[in-house]
């Protein structure tokens, strides 16, 4: 399973789950800055966008990571309610993450967590949930 980042808010020791750039999940259309389409039928493709990652968090925007982080990563000017959070351990390329989620790549400093396979938005939704548990805060 690859190695992603994302800054999220933190939740009683965990990512909370939204739909929001800070929150574990994606935005959706009608938002003005959506993730990913979601077709007629209310399913979401691979290929069609998802939840942004990152390989490490030092390479997130620098709005992204927390300023209490400013002497790891010059410039941070986060909001200091984020946190950094990691999941996986192996290299970030495309594979699966977790259940009926895949790493997709774009650039070498950031991928998308899309779907696996054409299903439900809301069984999306459900499968990126399902990992809050096995994210850890890593701000070293």
């Amino acid at each position: 399973m690859p190695r992603i980042y994302r800054a999220m808010m933190v939740d009683g020791g965990k990512p909370r789950i939204g739909s929001s750039a800070r929150t574990l999940g994606v935005r959706l259309p009608p938002s003005l800055h959506y993730d990913m389409t979601v077709e007629a039928d209310g399913t979401v493709r691979p290929g069609n966008g998802g939840m942004s990652v990152a390989p490490a968090w030092r390479v997130l925007p620098l709005y992204r990571i927390p300023k209490r982080l400013k002497h790891l990563a010059t410039g941070a000017c986060g909001n200091d309610h984020l946190a950094c959070w990691r999941m996986g351990a192996g290299a970030f390329q495309q594979a699966p993450v977790a259940p009926r989620l895949n790493l997709l790549p774009d650039s070498s400093q950031h991928g998308v967590v899309e779907p696996a396979a054409i299903m439900p938005v809301d069984e999306y939704r459900a499968s990126l949930e399902a990992t809050q548990d096995q994210w850890v805060i890593d701000e070293q």
